[in-house]
């Protein structure tokens, strides 16, 4: 079961994962101000509160581009959606407040995000490291 704590933690980890993100894609001149399509990761130790999870994500209005939860390798279950934002609304913290905020409320994590171009070449989208992780593994990624 997430706790509070749990939640502060997954907040700090992807505020601290955004922030890297958004130096290294300014770096490559990306524009920040641009509507890009983004795919949002989450997991959840149980199908039940996936799929609680997946329709509270639904109902903020976000794509979902799995119909199921998908249980990986590392023994959650994942969801993806999709949602159209700029790179900078997408990091905003109170943006990724209310991710972490909802994931928790359904005993789970908001893992991050990706660009749907990054996505092009891998056949399987992966999602970013899990806020599950250790941060120093979240960061060094």
């Amino acid at each position: 079961m997430m706790t509070d704590l749990n939640g502060k933690e997954n907040l700090e980890r992807q505020i601290a994962h955004n922030s890297m993100r958004i130096q290294e894609l300014v770096s490559q001149q990306y524009n920040m101000e641009i509507t890009r399509s983004l795919m949002l990761c989450f997991s959840s130790p149980d199908e039940s509160c996936a799929r609680s999870l997946t329709k509270a994500l639904f109902a903020k209005g976000t794509r979902i581009v799995d119909r199921t939860p998908e249980l990986e390798s590392d023994g959650r279950w994942h969801i993806r959606v999709g949602v159209k934002r700029s790179l900078r609304d997408a990091v905003r913290e109170d943006f990724v407040a209310d991710l972490v905020a909802t994931a928790s409320s359904m005993h789970g994590s908001y893992d991050g995000w990706h660009m749907l171009t990054e996505l092009s070449t891998d056949p399987i989208p992966r999602c970013p490291p899990c806020s599950h992780a250790p941060l120093s593994s979240t960061i060094a990624a």
